[in-house]
């Protein structure tokens, strides 16, 4: 019995051994040779349901020099595909050797193992041959595909006055950057350009939880909910990877988890599940207690890796699929890339090479792992001249751009998240700071960038949403504060509670001063889903509730018009609308709203309307959602994951990577 007590006790020094001989320091990683990606179409493609009468298919392989770097067979049509094994080169004749995939369901259950034999010869850019395919699992199929294409040549260049430099895009209300070229009137019509050369995490939505770890195998490790953001043609995403160097202590998991995933209980789990050695890796790597941050920096041209900065050991490993919390979103200025890790540290790098610059604060030890982290209370941080003001619990700090080191702090309110944004008044560029808290007042503060100082702070009612921290409660359009604020019923003598079926929720707008806040004007209450979110274009206020979207006036709180449900897509003399459900988004582009109705559980699609409030037209499928050919991931809950749009282009954050996609109108 002694000797079975001591177990614990020695995981947990096994643990800190690994720990102390692990490197922390933060390392850059930046590719060498020549990347290239062929287009190709194959006569008879591979997807989940065809058998017979097989359609053509359009395939990008991506080399590094002759090695595979990556591959995209649009849409495949299953939940999730994997690498096994390859032996394609690229060479100076054409491409040759195999390509071996696992392809899986949504639970993580192995479906099919494809292989793919390419005996294509090359001439100048053009490419030409066939393709032997087999198909075994539901039942073996095989049969041989003529291909012909060429190399992808980069897209076309992007307008430097278009940017998404953070999570809610150039002007912090998501909406894209103005004198856009005019977009397709049918998202089915966007034309697919590049996958990314990096592999990125699935997100929440569709990642393994501990209730059912054994999807790990197929969707792999979740990586966090953070968004691509874009600046100077490339584009920069944030995640974390559980690092290996520390062992799990089973010692304070649930019994029958510990039986099944660990010693002879998990052996003959492999057995049974008849997993390779990367599916296991990945659900032990499901187990891990601590995480590296990635930083990742791509071509927005061709997708290819420029760098790739890793931050070991700064992340608690959330994996699970229901992560109602926020996650930080890279800020790119002044050269510059500053990320938001999970365990609300920033991190600073080169925005050109990657090079690690600072973090803060200071790192001195691994993050705490006995509680699931809420994540930063903002999304991104905000560069004001040459000071980067973030906020830490209840202290929100202005740091010098160049080296990390505090400058100011300002004590808040202590509050359990807050929003930062920046407004302008006048001539002077300022700090508004919001605080929010379960149940309570919020305060609303304005902070001098260059002092710290505060200049003025004022209860403004209950900012936010009851349930918790989201990330899209408000926004600053010119010297107007837009937010969601909900209203408490009276408190029942009986129960000493509030009734939750009684709590109203408003769109509600102030005008912001030098001397502080004034009440403009209050909607009538929005019935939300999960998650509050709204976009402000063109002095249009767009509120996203449960199955309606409303447009309001700027300054008046008018209601301009509303998109109600049986406008959203539905099949014919079906009653089922895809309309906004949990953790929508809406990005207003030119004349456009392309609206996610439904970030949350797994599976993004998207609609586009006009977007005058005196039309609010469908365009587009009248019958269903656009769902983009590429494998899919959503956030959970109270922040999306934001698609950003630049110059036409639209970069979505995929089930295994970046994609990008053409949404201008040919």
């Amino acid at each position: 019995m002694k000797l079975l007590s001591l177990f614990p006790s020695i995981s947990i020094v096994l643990a800190l051994v690994g720990l102390e001989a692990a490197d922390v320091a933060p390392r850059t990683e930046r590719p060498t040779g020549e990347y290239r990606v062929a287009r190709l179409q194959l006569n008879e493609g591979l997807r989940y349901e065809e058998k017979d009468g097989r359609s053509p298919q359009i395939i990008h392989l991506a080399f590094r020099d002759e090695k595979l770097a990556n591959w995209w067979f649009i849409g495949h049509g299953w939940h999730a595909v994997q690498q096994h094994d390859d032996s394609l080169r690229l060479t100076d004749n054409g491409l040759g050797g195999a390509l071996e995939l696992r392809c899986y369901d949504e639970r993580g259950r192995l479906q099919d193992v494809a292989k793919l034999t390419f005996q294509v010869t090359r001439s100048e850019e053009s490419l030409q041959g066939k393709v032997g395919l087999q198909l075994t699992g539901r039942e073996k199929q095989a049969w041989e595909s003529s291909v012909r294409g060429s190399f992808l040549k980069p897209a076309e260049s992007f307008d430097p006055k278009a940017q998404w430099p953070n999570f809610a895009g150039p002007m912090g209300t998501l909406q894209a950057s103005a004198d856009g070229p005019a977009l397709v009137d049918d998202l089915a019509r966007s034309r697919p350009l590049w996958r990314s050369e990096s592999q990125v995490p699935v997100s929440y939505g569709n990642a393994a939880d501990d209730r059912y770890a054994t999807r790990a195998a197929g969707c792999r490790s979740g990586g966090g909910s953070s968004s691509p953001v874009y600046s100077n043609g490339v584009v920069y995403v944030g995640f974390y990877v559980p690092n290996r160097s520390v062992d799990t202590d089973w010692s304070k998991a649930y019994e029958s988890r510990r039986i099944k995933y660990s010693g002879e209980g998990f052996k003959k789990l492999i057995e049974e599940m008849k997993w390779n050695e990367v599916e296991v890796r990945a659900v032990e790597d499901h187990w891990r207690p601590l995480a590296d941050e990635v930083v990742v920096a791509m071509d927005a041209r061709t997708g290819k890796t420029l760098w790739r900065t890793t931050w070991p050991l700064r992340a608690y490993n959330l994996q699970t699929h229901k992560h109602r919390g926020t996650f930080g979103v890279p800020l790119v200025a002044a050269g510059k890339v500053l990320y938001p890790s999970f365990s609300n540290s920033l991190q600073a790098m080169d925005a050109k090479t990657g090079k690690a610059l600072w973090e803060f604060p200071k790192y001195d030890k691994t993050p705490q792992t006995k509680h699931w982290p809420k994540g930063p209370p903002s999304q991104s941080p905000l560069l004001m001249g040459e000071t980067v003001i973030w906020s830490v619990k209840d202290t929100t700090y202005g740091l010098a751009v160049d080296t990390g080191k505090v400058v100011w702090e300002n004590k808040t309110e202590r509050f359990a998240n807050h929003s930062l944004r920046k407004v302008k008044l006048g001539d002077r560029s300022l700090v508004l700071v919001v605080g929010h808290q379960h149940y309570k007042p919020s305060q609303v503060r304005v902070i001098d960038p260059q002092s710290g100082k505060t200049l003025w702070s004022q209860e403004a009612g209950t900012v936010g949403t009851p349930e918790g921290q989201a990330a899209n409660l408000l926004a600053i359009a010119g010297d107007k504060l837009v937010a969601f604020r909900y209203k408490l019923p009276p408190i029942d003598p009986k129960t000493k509670k509030y009734d939750k079926s009684k709590v109203t929720e408003h769109m509600t707008a102030w005008r912001l001063s030098d001397t502080g806040l004034e009440w403009l004007w209050e909607d009538a209450h929005i019935v939300k889903d999960e998650a509050p979110h709204l976009a402000i274009a063109n002095g249009i206020v767009y509120a996203v509730g449960k199955r309606l979207v409303r447009c309001l006036d700027l300054e008046t709180g008018k209601v301009l018009g509303e998109i109600t449900e049986e406008k959203f897509p539905h099949p014919s003399g079906s009653t089922h609308y895809q309309a906004p459900g949990s953790n929508p988004l809406l990005i207003v582009a030119g004349d456009k709203l392309v609206l996610s109705p439904e970030g949350q559980h797994g599976k993004h699609g998207f609609v586009l309307f006009d977007a005058d409030p005196n039309k609010l037209t469908l365009l587009g499928d009248k019958e269903r959602k656009w769902a983009p050919p590429h494998a899919t991931t959503t956030a959970y809950g109270r922040q999306p994951i934001v698609n950003p749009i630049v110059d036409g282009r639209m970069f979505f954050r995929g089930g295994n990577g970046i994609y990008c996609y053409d949404l201008r109108k040919k």
